[in-house]
């Protein structure tokens, strides 16, 4: 920012930190394709290419959603929904924003949607929390496939209601041939103690919420009415239908739409009521509106409820922890699958519920949980029935996952990527050998401490494999014998990682082949 900018109120400013994401390339720790190279000024732009300056994200292109490993998507996710992937940015002053730089630097085209935030982490370092977080879509779009050029992309942004320091973006890879990469974000703004921002001419431009959220919050915050009886026999043509038929009208609307249903009659409110329309429940296309309240409020309609996703959600004290406790203490009974990746509200007790409260759990998907330490893992220790489970970037140590390992021997989904705590991977493979004979996916991405010794006997104790990342994996070495051993073990396999490993040879992959 210059002197004369600040002066007349108009400021220009990169991000100071990463805040927040929900995967990267790189290792936690290190500075090559990591998220934090997001912040400060361009290290790359105008340049093109692949550079480890860059923030780059975990996944890309459509066969990550075709793999083994794949998950099926919970039922009513909205068609609007693209993101895949978000990043938060934390800038030096507070602006009204009319403007926002994104440097793309290599096959650019993924970000779909960018947000402003009324709160940042040092309110809540300070102890000044706004009443309520509230976040704005400055823009939303589609993924594009766009030539192979750097992009310093601009799109014109909505009007903004609040000043803010805070920008998130989110993104989709589904249509690029490779990653994504990212160079710097520029924040263009007037400055919130600016005497402009008074002006009629200012506020005209920056009064209006975003409608898109506020009617999505509007309809999750009705679910509270109180079910009235519908009058018998003066409903139209549906008092000819039988109740299975209207259930299975409504069963296609996205939340939204079933709210809106709801609202419209007394009649089709009873019907969206009904639990039997919330079996499965993906509540993470509107992270930005779930709180403590909109928890409550469903709570009366889950009794029946078996997926759940409230991935993203909870960031900024929205949700806590005993709230969610007490959702599952009524709600989990019959749950087969929890995704909460990126939750902020987690804890040990929230774990200790879902082991309590859940006790048919299949499905677990804890990655990026961060703030997770792990005497709270060890928790999951305590499931007996896990089939899927999503460790990615936890402090997760080698003796809990272990202990994981031993106590659901019908574990077939694995994903410990990206977990620097996680110690003695071998010991960790050698357990999977010997108590998960139905392992079709593993995930040992930058896995610095397997070997050709836990590879061997993995891949000799789990002959049913699908998909098998051994990405940044440096320990491993093709003059072991290990990747032809691999291939001549587990003949099911079609997807295997060896990113990075120099050592692959024409033998190994003649072997393969």
């Amino acid at each position: 920012m210059n002197e004369e900018d600040v002066r007349a109120g108009y400021v220009h400013q990169h991000a100071i930190q990463v805040v927040d994401f929900s995967s990267q390339y790189g290792h936690d720790g290190t500075m090559s394709y990591v998220a934090s190279n997001l912040a400060g000024p361009p290290n790359v732009y105008p340049g093109y290419g692949d550079f480890t300056e860059a923030c780059v994200f975990r996944t890309y292109g459509p066969w990550w959603k075709s793999c083994p490993s794949a998950r099926k998507p919970i039922n009513r996710a909205p068609a609007t929904f693209h993101s895949q992937d978000y990043i938060e940015l934390l800038f030096e002053e507070r602006v009204y924003p009319n403007r926002i730089d994104i440097l793309e630097t290599y096959n650019p085209g993924s970000v779909v949607k960018i947000l402003a935030c009324n709160t940042s982490p040092k309110d809540f370092e300070e102890l000044d929390p706004p009443e309520e977080v509230e976040w704005v879509t400055l823009w939303a779009g589609q993924p594009e496939a766009l030539p192979a050029r750097p992009r310093e992309f601009s799109p014109p942004l909505k009007p903004c209601p609040f000043a803010t320091n805070l920008i998130r973006l989110e993104v989709n890879q589904r249509l690029l041939e490779y990653y994504t990469e990212l160079d710097a974000v520029k924040l263009y703004g007037i400055l919130e103690s600016n005497e402009l921002q008074n002006s009629a001419d200012f506020q005209s431009k920056h009064v209006y919420p975003d409608p898109g959220i506020c009617e999505t919050e509007k309809m999750l915050r009705d679910l509270v009415l109180v079910d009235k009886k519908s009058a018998p026999g003066n409903n139209g043509y549906f008092d000819m239908l039988p109740s299975e038929v209207i259930q299975l009208i409504l069963s296609y609307l996205d939340m939204p739409s079933l709210c809106n249903a709801a609202l419209s009659c007394s009649f089709l409110m009873h019907h969206c009521y009904d639990p039997l329309q919330y079996t499965d429940l993906d509540l993470q296309p509107y992270w930005s509106q779930v709180d403590d309240y909109v928890l409550k409020c469903l709570q009366s309609r889950c009794s029946h409820l078996q997926q759940l996703s409230l991935a993203w959600c909870g960031r900024y004290d929205m949700i806590k922890g005993p709230t969610f406790i007490k959702f599952l203490q009524h709600c989990g009974s019959e749950m087969t699958c929890l995704r909460l990746s990126c939750a902020r509200f987690l804890y040990a007790d929230c774990l200790r519920a879902v082991g309590i409260n859940c006790p048919l759990i299949q499905e677990l998907d804890l990655s990026s949980c961060t703030y997770l330490h792990d005497i709270a893992l060890q928790e999951v220790a305590k499931f007996t029935s896990l089939r899927r489970l999503n460790l990615y970037r936890t402090s997760v140590v080698g003796s809990t996952v272990r202990a994981i390992i031993r106590s659901n021997a019908g574990l077939e989904y694995l994903n410990l990527g990206g977990c620097k705590s996680c110690d003695s991977m071998d010991d960790v493979a050698i357990e999977l050998a010997q108590h998960c004979p139905q392992l079709k996916t593993v995930d040992f991405w930058h896995c610095r401490t397997l070997t050709n010794i836990g590879l061997r006997a993995l891949a000799s104790g789990c002959s049913l494999l699908l998909e098998l990342d051994l990405g940044w994996c440096p320990e491993l070495r093709s003059n072991t014998g290990c990747f032809v051993y691999l291939a001549q073990s587990c003949h099911l396999l079609k997807k295997l990682f060896v990113t990075a490993n120099r050592t692959v040879s024409d033998t190994d992959l003649f072997a393969l082949a």
